[in-house]
Protein backbone atom coordinates (compact mmCIF):
# COMPACT_ATOMS: atom_id res chain seq x y z
CA UNK A 1 0.00 0.00 0.00
CA UNK A 2 1.07 3.58 -0.74
CA UNK A 3 2.44 5.96 1.81
CA UNK A 4 -0.07 8.86 2.69
CA UNK A 5 0.59 10.86 -0.18
CA UNK A 6 -0.46 14.19 1.27
CA UNK A 7 1.75 17.25 1.93
CA UNK A 8 3.29 18.17 4.81
CA UNK A 9 2.15 22.17 4.73
CA UNK A 10 -1.09 23.41 4.56
CA UNK A 11 -1.57 26.96 5.11
CA UNK A 12 -5.41 28.38 5.52
CA UNK A 13 -6.72 32.04 4.43
CA UNK A 14 -9.94 33.51 5.23
CA UNK A 15 -11.45 35.64 2.71
CA UNK A 16 -14.66 38.22 3.08
CA UNK A 17 -16.17 38.99 -0.46
CA UNK A 18 -18.16 41.90 -1.42
CA UNK A 19 -22.04 41.03 -1.77
CA UNK A 20 -22.57 40.60 -5.31
CA UNK A 21 -19.35 39.81 -6.29
CA UNK A 22 -19.07 35.85 -5.69
CA UNK A 23 -19.05 35.05 -8.90
CA UNK A 24 -16.50 37.47 -10.03
CA UNK A 25 -14.52 36.17 -7.25
CA UNK A 26 -14.57 32.71 -8.06
CA UNK A 27 -14.06 33.20 -11.61
CA UNK A 28 -10.49 35.69 -10.61
CA UNK A 29 -9.96 32.78 -8.14
CA UNK A 30 -9.87 30.12 -10.81
CA UNK A 31 -7.79 31.91 -12.87
CA UNK A 32 -5.11 32.69 -9.93
CA UNK A 33 -5.37 28.91 -8.67
CA UNK A 34 -4.45 27.72 -11.88
CA UNK A 35 -1.07 29.83 -11.80
CA UNK A 36 -0.27 28.66 -8.22
CA UNK A 37 -0.80 25.30 -9.61
CA UNK A 38 2.16 25.83 -11.74
CA UNK A 39 4.36 26.13 -8.62
CA UNK A 40 6.80 22.96 -8.66
CA UNK A 41 6.41 23.01 -4.58
CA UNK A 42 2.49 23.43 -4.78
CA UNK A 43 0.76 20.19 -4.19
CA UNK A 44 -3.24 21.47 -4.84
CA UNK A 45 -5.67 24.15 -3.41
CA UNK A 46 -9.26 24.12 -2.39
CA UNK A 47 -11.63 27.08 -2.14
CA UNK A 48 -14.52 26.13 -0.25
CA UNK A 49 -17.40 29.07 0.47
CA UNK A 50 -18.82 29.04 4.43
CA UNK A 51 -21.92 27.43 5.26
CA UNK A 52 -22.91 30.20 7.71
CA UNK A 53 -22.20 32.95 5.48
CA UNK A 54 -22.41 33.13 1.46
CA UNK A 55 -19.53 36.29 1.45
CA UNK A 56 -16.92 34.06 3.64
CA UNK A 57 -14.38 31.59 1.47
CA UNK A 58 -11.98 29.60 3.17
CA UNK A 59 -9.08 28.62 0.71
CA UNK A 60 -6.56 25.72 1.46
CA UNK A 61 -3.16 25.37 -0.36
CA UNK A 62 -0.77 22.33 0.20
CA UNK A 63 2.97 22.94 -0.28
CA UNK A 64 5.10 20.28 -0.27
CA UNK A 65 7.54 21.90 2.82
CA UNK A 66 7.41 25.69 4.47
CA UNK A 67 10.27 26.73 3.29
CA UNK A 68 8.57 26.64 -0.76
CA UNK A 69 5.63 28.53 0.58
CA UNK A 70 7.62 31.13 2.31
CA UNK A 71 9.70 31.54 -1.16
CA UNK A 72 6.15 31.89 -2.73
CA UNK A 73 4.12 34.01 -0.15
CA UNK A 74 7.59 36.87 -1.43
CA UNK A 75 7.38 36.30 -4.46
CA UNK A 76 6.14 39.02 -7.39
CA UNK A 77 3.52 36.33 -8.51
CA UNK A 78 1.98 35.87 -5.06
CA UNK A 79 1.98 39.97 -5.04
CA UNK A 80 0.07 39.98 -8.14
CA UNK A 81 -2.57 37.59 -7.05
CA UNK A 82 -3.26 39.80 -4.27
CA UNK A 83 -3.95 42.79 -6.41
CA UNK A 84 -6.39 40.83 -8.64
CA UNK A 85 -8.33 39.41 -5.86
CA UNK A 86 -8.64 43.16 -3.87
CA UNK A 87 -11.42 44.40 -5.78
CA UNK A 88 -13.46 41.72 -4.54
CA UNK A 89 -12.79 41.67 -0.60
CA UNK A 90 -15.34 43.63 1.23
CA UNK A 91 -13.75 46.91 2.53
CA UNK A 92 -10.64 45.58 1.09
CA UNK A 93 -10.28 43.32 3.88
CA UNK A 94 -8.27 39.55 3.73
CA UNK A 95 -8.62 37.93 7.15
CA UNK A 96 -5.47 35.73 6.92
CA UNK A 97 -4.97 33.00 9.61
CA UNK A 98 -1.97 31.38 7.69
CA UNK A 99 -1.33 28.88 10.64
CA UNK A 100 0.77 26.16 8.82
CA UNK A 101 0.29 23.21 9.88
CA UNK A 102 2.37 19.82 10.22
CA UNK A 103 -0.24 16.81 8.80
CA UNK A 104 0.20 14.07 10.68
CA UNK A 105 0.32 10.74 8.84
CA UNK A 106 -2.47 8.77 7.54
CA UNK A 107 -1.83 5.00 8.38
CA UNK A 108 -2.17 2.73 5.28
CA UNK A 109 -5.16 0.73 5.80
CA UNK A 110 -5.08 -3.18 5.94
CA UNK A 111 -2.18 -2.79 8.34
CA UNK A 112 -4.39 -4.30 11.00
CA UNK A 113 -7.88 -4.76 12.57
CA UNK A 114 -9.71 -1.63 13.67
CA UNK A 115 -10.16 -3.06 17.27
CA UNK A 116 -6.12 -2.96 17.14
CA UNK A 117 -5.50 0.07 15.68
CA UNK A 118 -8.23 1.78 18.40
CA UNK A 119 -5.83 0.27 20.55
CA UNK A 120 -2.65 1.60 19.67
CA UNK A 121 -4.44 5.03 19.55
CA UNK A 122 -4.05 6.63 23.42
CA UNK A 123 -7.42 7.36 24.58
CA UNK A 124 -7.70 11.15 25.79
CA UNK A 125 -6.39 11.65 29.20
CA UNK A 126 -4.66 9.16 29.38
CA UNK A 127 -1.31 8.95 30.62
CA UNK A 128 2.16 8.59 28.66
CA UNK A 129 5.29 9.45 30.52
CA UNK A 130 6.18 10.59 33.62
CA UNK A 131 4.15 12.96 35.44
CA UNK A 132 4.86 16.71 34.83
CA UNK A 133 4.44 19.93 37.05
CA UNK A 134 3.44 22.97 35.23
CA UNK A 135 3.51 26.42 36.84
CA UNK A 136 2.39 29.39 34.93
CA UNK A 137 -0.62 29.41 32.81
CA UNK A 138 -1.33 32.46 31.24
CA UNK A 139 -1.85 32.76 27.80
CA UNK A 140 0.99 30.79 27.13
CA UNK A 141 1.63 28.56 29.71
CA UNK A 142 -2.07 27.34 29.67
CA UNK A 143 -2.06 26.82 25.93
CA UNK A 144 1.08 24.18 26.66
CA UNK A 145 -0.54 22.83 29.58
CA UNK A 146 -3.82 21.95 27.18
CA UNK A 147 -1.39 20.68 24.59
CA UNK A 148 0.32 18.06 27.28
CA UNK A 149 -3.07 16.73 28.67
CA UNK A 150 -4.50 16.65 24.82
CA UNK A 151 -0.99 14.15 24.44
CA UNK A 152 -1.79 12.25 27.39
CA UNK A 153 0.45 13.17 29.69
CA UNK A 154 -0.02 13.12 33.57
CA UNK A 155 -0.08 16.86 34.56
CA UNK A 156 -0.10 18.67 38.02
CA UNK A 157 -0.54 22.77 37.65
CA UNK A 158 -0.23 26.05 39.48
CA UNK A 159 -1.54 29.38 38.53
CA UNK A 160 -1.01 32.59 40.87
CA UNK A 161 -4.86 33.46 39.79
CA UNK A 162 -6.54 30.16 40.44
CA UNK A 163 -9.67 30.62 38.20
CA UNK A 164 -7.34 30.30 34.64
CA UNK A 165 -6.78 26.80 36.10
CA UNK A 166 -10.33 26.05 35.95
CA UNK A 167 -10.30 24.86 32.92
CA UNK A 168 -7.13 22.45 32.82
CA UNK A 169 -8.87 20.39 35.89
CA UNK A 170 -12.07 20.41 33.69
CA UNK A 171 -9.64 18.51 31.40
CA UNK A 172 -7.88 16.08 33.37
CA UNK A 173 -5.13 18.17 35.30
CA UNK A 174 -4.44 17.89 39.34
CA UNK A 175 -4.82 21.75 40.27
CA UNK A 176 -1.92 22.64 43.23
CA UNK A 177 -2.59 25.32 45.69
CA UNK A 178 0.90 26.67 45.56
CA UNK A 179 4.26 26.29 43.12
CA UNK A 180 6.26 23.91 45.71
CA UNK A 181 2.45 21.65 46.49
CA UNK A 182 2.80 21.19 42.36
CA UNK A 183 6.25 20.22 41.81
CA UNK A 184 6.59 18.26 44.83
CA UNK A 185 8.34 14.95 43.97
CA UNK A 186 8.52 15.75 40.31
CA UNK A 187 11.00 14.85 37.85
CA UNK A 188 10.32 17.54 35.34
CA UNK A 189 8.51 21.15 36.07
CA UNK A 190 7.50 23.41 33.42
CA UNK A 191 7.69 26.97 34.40
CA UNK A 192 5.81 29.96 32.09
CA UNK A 193 6.03 32.64 34.00
CA UNK A 194 6.10 36.95 33.21
CA UNK A 195 9.90 37.82 34.34
CA UNK A 196 12.74 37.29 36.16
CA UNK A 197 10.85 38.17 39.72
CA UNK A 198 8.44 35.78 38.90
CA UNK A 199 10.92 33.50 38.10
CA UNK A 200 12.98 34.10 41.11
CA UNK A 201 9.65 33.76 43.56
CA UNK A 202 8.47 30.42 42.04
CA UNK A 203 11.81 28.91 41.40
CA UNK A 204 13.95 29.22 44.14
CA UNK A 205 11.72 30.78 46.42
CA UNK A 206 9.33 27.04 46.43
CA UNK A 207 9.95 24.66 43.91
CA UNK A 208 13.82 24.32 43.41
CA UNK A 209 13.94 22.42 47.34
CA UNK A 210 10.80 20.25 46.74
CA UNK A 211 12.43 18.61 43.06
CA UNK A 212 13.18 15.05 42.97
CA UNK A 213 16.63 14.77 42.83
CA UNK A 214 18.14 15.66 39.65
CA UNK A 215 15.02 17.15 38.45
CA UNK A 216 14.98 19.32 34.84
CA UNK A 217 13.44 22.47 35.02
CA UNK A 218 12.35 23.23 31.48
CA UNK A 219 11.95 27.26 31.96
CA UNK A 220 9.87 28.93 28.72
CA UNK A 221 9.73 32.48 30.92
CA UNK A 222 11.31 35.44 28.71
CA UNK A 223 14.62 36.00 30.97
CA UNK A 224 17.84 37.85 29.94
CA UNK A 225 20.41 35.83 28.89
CA UNK A 226 22.16 36.90 32.07
CA UNK A 227 19.65 35.21 34.08
CA UNK A 228 19.02 32.80 32.04
CA UNK A 229 23.01 31.64 32.69
CA UNK A 230 22.93 32.40 36.43
CA UNK A 231 19.55 30.49 36.54
CA UNK A 232 21.30 27.24 35.22
CA UNK A 233 24.51 27.61 37.45
CA UNK A 234 22.50 28.21 40.71
CA UNK A 235 20.43 25.00 39.69
CA UNK A 236 23.42 23.02 39.22
CA UNK A 237 24.90 23.32 42.35
CA UNK A 238 21.37 22.58 43.96
CA UNK A 239 21.99 19.29 41.78
CA UNK A 240 19.41 19.93 39.41
CA UNK A 241 19.49 20.91 35.42
CA UNK A 242 17.65 24.02 33.18
CA UNK A 243 16.56 23.49 29.85
CA UNK A 244 16.06 27.07 28.57
CA UNK A 245 13.17 26.33 26.27
CA UNK A 246 11.93 29.92 25.06
CA UNK A 247 8.86 29.52 22.68
CA UNK A 248 7.51 31.97 19.72
CA UNK A 249 4.10 31.92 18.38
CA UNK A 250 1.02 32.59 19.70
CA UNK A 251 -2.13 30.89 22.14
CA UNK A 252 -3.18 29.15 19.62
CA UNK A 253 -0.36 27.54 18.42
CA UNK A 254 1.25 26.89 22.30
CA UNK A 255 -2.71 24.60 22.47
CA UNK A 256 -2.19 22.90 19.12
CA UNK A 257 1.84 21.93 19.76
CA UNK A 258 2.30 24.22 16.82
CA UNK A 259 4.80 26.44 18.39
CA UNK A 260 8.43 27.16 17.60
CA UNK A 261 10.83 25.66 20.68
CA UNK A 262 14.92 27.62 21.11
CA UNK A 263 16.60 25.30 23.36
CA UNK A 264 19.63 26.04 25.47
CA UNK A 265 21.61 23.97 27.82
CA UNK A 266 23.33 20.37 28.01
CA UNK A 267 22.29 17.93 25.32
CA UNK A 268 21.83 15.02 27.55
CA UNK A 269 18.99 17.26 29.80
CA UNK A 270 17.44 18.23 26.45
CA UNK A 271 17.28 14.69 24.91
CA UNK A 272 15.35 13.76 28.37
CA UNK A 273 12.51 16.26 27.68
CA UNK A 274 12.72 15.89 24.03
CA UNK A 275 9.67 14.09 24.22
CA UNK A 276 7.85 17.08 26.12
CA UNK A 277 9.16 19.49 23.67
CA UNK A 278 8.50 17.81 20.39
CA UNK A 279 4.90 17.51 21.97
CA UNK A 280 5.05 21.51 22.23
CA UNK A 281 6.76 22.62 19.08
CA UNK A 282 6.38 21.74 15.67
CA UNK A 283 10.22 22.67 15.35
CA UNK A 284 12.74 22.07 18.18
CA UNK A 285 15.94 24.10 17.71
CA UNK A 286 18.81 23.27 19.47
CA UNK A 287 21.26 26.83 19.90
CA UNK A 288 23.99 26.06 22.48
CA UNK A 289 24.52 26.93 25.97
CA UNK A 290 22.40 29.04 28.43
CA UNK A 291 21.52 32.26 27.63
CA UNK A 292 21.55 31.40 23.75
CA UNK A 293 17.64 30.91 23.60
CA UNK A 294 17.26 33.83 25.63
CA UNK A 295 19.33 36.01 23.28
CA UNK A 296 17.23 35.05 20.28
CA UNK A 297 13.76 35.27 21.70
CA UNK A 298 14.53 38.90 22.70
CA UNK A 299 15.79 39.71 19.02
CA UNK A 300 12.05 38.00 17.94
CA UNK A 301 10.66 40.32 20.70
CA UNK A 302 12.57 43.55 19.35
CA UNK A 303 11.52 43.10 15.40
CA UNK A 304 8.05 42.71 16.66
CA UNK A 305 8.09 45.73 18.96
CA UNK A 306 9.92 47.38 15.82
CA UNK A 307 6.99 46.64 13.15
CA UNK A 308 4.10 47.41 15.71
CA UNK A 309 5.68 50.50 15.99
CA UNK A 310 6.25 51.13 12.76
CA UNK A 311 2.73 50.01 11.78
CA UNK A 312 1.38 52.77 14.10
CA UNK A 313 3.18 55.38 13.19
CA UNK A 314 2.31 54.74 9.65
CA UNK A 315 -1.00 54.17 10.13
CA UNK A 316 -1.70 57.73 12.40
CA UNK A 317 0.45 59.64 9.44
CA UNK A 318 -2.34 57.82 6.80
CA UNK A 319 -5.31 58.63 9.05
CA UNK A 320 -4.15 62.26 9.64
CA UNK A 321 -3.61 62.78 5.94
CA UNK A 322 -7.24 61.79 5.18
CA UNK A 323 -6.67 57.86 4.35
CA UNK A 324 -9.84 55.23 5.74
CA UNK A 325 -8.07 53.71 8.25
CA UNK A 326 -9.81 50.60 7.43
CA UNK A 327 -8.73 50.78 4.22
CA UNK A 328 -5.21 51.58 4.76
CA UNK A 329 -4.38 48.92 7.48
CA UNK A 330 -6.14 46.15 4.83
CA UNK A 331 -3.84 47.78 1.64
CA UNK A 332 -0.67 47.22 3.76
CA UNK A 333 -1.70 43.97 5.37
CA UNK A 334 -2.38 42.64 1.53
CA UNK A 335 1.01 44.29 0.44
CA UNK A 336 4.59 43.23 -0.31
CA UNK A 337 5.89 45.00 2.57
CA UNK A 338 3.86 43.10 5.29
CA UNK A 339 4.41 39.98 6.84
CA UNK A 340 2.56 37.07 9.07
CA UNK A 341 3.01 39.47 12.24
CA UNK A 342 2.54 42.79 10.80
CA UNK A 343 -0.76 41.00 9.20
CA UNK A 344 -1.79 39.66 12.67
CA UNK A 345 -1.16 43.13 14.32
CA UNK A 346 -2.92 44.63 11.62
CA UNK A 347 -6.03 42.99 11.89
CA UNK A 348 -6.08 43.30 15.99
CA UNK A 349 -5.67 47.07 14.89
CA UNK A 350 -8.65 47.33 12.50
CA UNK A 351 -11.12 45.86 14.73
CA UNK A 352 -9.36 47.46 17.73
CA UNK A 353 -9.17 44.22 19.29
CA UNK A 354 -6.86 44.54 22.43
CA UNK A 355 -8.39 42.03 24.66
CA UNK A 356 -7.95 39.29 25.70
CA UNK A 357 -3.88 40.12 24.60
CA UNK A 358 -1.81 37.96 22.55
CA UNK A 359 0.85 39.95 24.06
CA UNK A 360 0.82 42.50 26.74
CA UNK A 361 2.15 45.49 26.06
CA UNK A 362 3.95 45.23 29.44
CA UNK A 363 5.45 42.06 28.38
CA UNK A 364 6.60 44.11 25.39
CA UNK A 365 8.04 46.80 27.14
CA UNK A 366 9.84 44.40 29.10
CA UNK A 367 11.40 42.64 26.40
CA UNK A 368 12.59 45.29 24.97
CA UNK A 369 13.59 46.73 28.04
CA UNK A 370 16.12 43.43 28.53
CA UNK A 371 17.64 43.17 24.63
CA UNK A 372 18.23 46.65 25.44
CA UNK A 373 20.43 46.10 28.37
CA UNK A 374 22.20 42.66 26.99
CA UNK A 375 23.14 44.28 23.96
CA UNK A 376 24.62 47.46 26.18
CA UNK A 377 26.75 44.80 27.89
CA UNK A 378 27.44 43.44 24.67
CA UNK A 379 28.51 47.40 23.13
CA UNK A 380 25.40 47.56 20.69
CA UNK A 381 23.64 51.01 20.74
CA UNK A 382 19.91 50.22 19.78
CA UNK A 383 18.75 53.39 19.21
CA UNK A 384 15.42 53.17 17.07
CA UNK A 385 14.39 50.51 19.63
CA UNK A 386 15.08 52.38 22.42
CA UNK A 387 12.49 54.59 21.41
CA UNK A 388 10.43 51.77 21.13
CA UNK A 389 10.61 51.17 24.44
CA UNK A 390 10.04 54.31 25.14
CA UNK A 391 6.32 54.26 23.59
CA UNK A 392 5.61 51.17 25.24
CA UNK A 393 6.52 52.17 28.46
CA UNK A 394 4.20 55.15 27.57
CA UNK A 395 0.98 52.79 27.17
CA UNK A 396 1.89 51.07 30.23
CA UNK A 397 2.02 54.23 31.90
CA UNK A 398 -1.32 55.08 30.80
CA UNK A 399 -3.14 52.18 32.39
CA UNK A 400 -2.94 49.86 29.05
CA UNK A 401 -0.24 47.07 29.57
CA UNK A 402 -2.74 44.53 30.06
CA UNK A 403 -3.53 44.57 26.30
CA UNK A 404 -2.32 43.80 23.71
CA UNK A 405 0.93 45.32 22.10
CA UNK A 406 -0.98 46.25 19.03
CA UNK A 407 -3.36 49.02 21.62
CA UNK A 408 -0.09 51.45 21.13
CA UNK A 409 -1.70 52.53 17.28
CA UNK A 410 -4.91 54.20 19.83
CA UNK A 411 -2.11 56.07 21.52
CA UNK A 412 -0.30 57.03 18.71
CA UNK A 413 -3.20 58.40 16.66
CA UNK A 414 -4.53 59.99 19.82
CA UNK A 415 -0.59 61.43 20.32
CA UNK A 416 -0.44 62.96 16.89
CA UNK A 417 -3.80 64.32 16.83
CA UNK A 418 -3.24 66.36 19.70
CA UNK A 419 0.07 67.81 18.57
CA UNK A 420 -1.43 68.88 15.34
CA UNK A 421 -4.32 70.55 17.43
CA UNK A 422 -1.61 72.10 19.48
Amino acid sequence: MEADSRPPFRVMLRMEVHPGRRQEFERTWRQVATGIAREPANRGQKLVRSVDDEHVYYVFTDWADEPSFRAFELSEAHVENRRRLQPFRRGGEMVVTETVHDLPPTPAAGTGTAAQDAADRPSPGSATGEPLAFVGLGNMGGGMAHRLLAAGRTLTVHNRTAAKAAPLAEAGATVAASPAEAAKGHGVVLLSLADEAAVEEVLFGQVAEVLAPGAVVVDTSTVSPAYARECAQRLDRLGLRRVEACVVGNPFQAREGKLRVYTSGEQSDIARVGDILDTLGAQVVHLGAPGTAATLKLIFNLLLGAQVASLAEAVAYGVAAGLDRDRLLASVAGSGFSSVVLRFRAELMRKASYEPAFFRSTLMEKDLRLALGDAAVAGVPLPVLDSVRERFADVNAAGDGDKDASVLLEHTVRDGGAKAVS
